[in-house]
């Protein structure tokens, strides 16, 4: 015998949906600029979808898998979304739905009678209704998914299913591990890619693993465990209080290098921009060298160049930055953030 469906509750009208929506897109930017977290987001989805389950998970491209920031599923649930959801039948049908916006009842019968999730997870918690949005950022790439649930038969007013569309690019900010933490810098951009780079103690060798690719093309070495430019990272990374920006002279690129935190990983934010103060490449790798305070043997040792040759460019810096001496040219590059090239 089939169990009575649930009482409708009362339904909130489009101007009430509509300003718990700009409620929910306030709190998911506070969220992308540190000053909220996940669980207040999806604190002001409630006045959306009045839900007895949600979670917002990141997709982690390191691990393969997707992170729970905030949840009030069961444990059982939460795992399965963490561990198991890309898997299942029913994912794929929600990346590609339209809007990647996939609501209880639209899933075709097929499908949930296939779906692990549905049958295993969702309808055992007594689930009537929901949605299951999955998350992309503006460039395309695939960063987390919502999951709401609710015990109350359909929750998809017309109001609804539009505002969560409308939503779709706030929530995916609060997942893009890249949010926030693009740095607009001096000198113009050009070409930008970012990376995901693994801590070195939590990986199986010395140099750990290599980083993981979030967007854009990497430059050469970037992605490479042992390179000497992800070598460069780490270490600044290990001396710097995050978030950083440093400029590095690299194969005859100036390279802005933005750094920040995620969990126990390094996100890279990688860009070339303009050499700033019309100084050469071999000009920038010097004044990074007196950044360290080596002496001009030194340098030139480094550079495989005469110490005659580190003097001449020495000069032309200081008159380039119109600075007294070879201290005032380092501090002002200290400034600037350039380190020596890797």
């Amino acid at each position: 015998m089939e169990a009575e469906p649930t009482p409708m509750t009362q339904q909130p009208s489009a101007t009430d949906v509509l300003s718990a929506a700009l409620e929910v897109r306030e709190a998911a930017r506070h969220a992308v600029r540190g000053k909220g977290g996940a669980d207040a987001v999806l604190t002001a989805l409630s006045a959306v979808i009045d839900h007895d389950h949600a979670s917002l998970s990141r997709w982690d491209p390191l691990l393969r898998r997707h992170v729970t920031l905030a949840g009030s599923y069961p444990a059982g649930t939460n795992r399965y979304i963490e561990t198991r959801l890309h898997d299942d039948p029913a994912f794929a049908l929600m990346r590609h739905a339209p809007g990647s916006t996939s609501w209880w009842h639209d899933v075709p019968a097929p499908v949930r009678r296939a779906s692990t999730g549905f049958q295993e997870v969702l309808e055992p918690l007594g689930v009537q209704d929901g949605v299951a949005q999955c998350l992309f950022s503006t460039d395309g790439r695939y960063v987390g998914i919502l999951n709401i649930s609710t015990t109350r038969i359909r929750c998809d007013q017309p109001a609804v299913r539009a505002v969560m569309t409308l939503l779709g690019e706030s929530l995916a900010a609060v997942a893009d591990p890249l949010a926030g933490h693009r740095s607009p810098g001096p000198g113009g951009s050009g070409h930008t890619c970012a990376v995901l780079l693994p801590d070195a103690d939590n990986a199986d060798h010395a140099e750990g693993a290599a980083p993981v690719t979030l967007s854009g093309e990497p430059l050469p070495g970037l992605t490479e465990a042992g390179s000497p430019l992800v070598a460069l990272l780490r270490r600044t990374a290990a001396r710097r209080t995050l978030p950083a920006t440093v400029l590095v002279p690299y194969r005859q690129r100036m390279l802005e290098l933005h750094l920040t935190r995620q969990g126990d990983r390094t996100v890279a934010v990688c860009r070339t921009v303009t050499r700033p103060a019309a100084l050469s490449p071999r000009e920038l790798e010097v004044l990074a060298e007196l950044t360290q305070g080596r002496t001009n043997r030194e340098i030139a040792d480094r550079l495989y160049v005469s110490p005659r040759t580190v003097a001449t460019h020495i000069e032309h810096i200081l008159a380039k930055l119109d600075v007294p001496n070879r201290v005032a040219a380092a501090g002002r590059a200290v400034a600037w953030g350039l380190e020596p090239a890797p």
